[in-house]
């Protein structure tokens, strides 16, 4: 999928995180302790400078300027697929606040099921990143102008 080039770190990484996602279901369930405690090692090390910075690079740009453009415009009240898009941001800022759950637990690893564990974030994070890939940064585009395109961009580069 062609994607505009404001937005085309966010689509690198979330190449990386389609990956992830497989190899953690996969290794969830094949019950194979030592795969699992490694992967659940290498999610610990790389989480805090990869994904949460992903995650806040997408809340600090891409959902605080959806949300603003929802509530800033008091005199017209705001389309109907800016609201749409709005429930959407808030949907999936919720799923990171989830799978920064799931990875609390892995670290602690106080759960002593993380097989399952790591299968549950695997599935979440894939229907996550597909949902921003496929309904959320399509939208973007249209709803954005250059400037806040470039605004992100410039978030993103902030972090890197």
């Amino acid at each position: 999928m062609k994607r505009i080039e404001q937005l085309q770190p966010l689509s690198r990484e979330h190449h990386q995180s389609l990956l992830l996602a497989q190899k953690a279901i996969k290794t969830g369930r094949s019950g194979d302790h030592h795969l699992i405690t490694t992967l659940c090692q290498e999610i610990v090390d790389d989480y805090d400078a990869l994904w949460r910075v992903h995650f806040q690079i997408e809340e600090e740009s891409i959902f605080l300027f959806v949300k603003n453009k929802a509530q800033n415009n008091l005199d017209h009240p705001p389309e109907k697929n800016v609201i749409e898009i709005a429930q959407l941001c808030e949907q999936l800022y919720q799923e990171h606040l989830t799978m920064n759950h799931y990875y609390e637990q892995i670290k602690s690893d106080s759960d002593h099921n993380l097989g399952t564990l790591l299968e549950q974030f695997g599935e979440l994070l894939k229907q996550h990143t597909r949902t921003e890939e496929r309904q959320l940064f399509p939208l973007l585009d249209t709803l954005f102008s250059p400037e806040e395109l470039e605004q992100i961009y410039q978030t993103s580069l902030k972090y890197r």
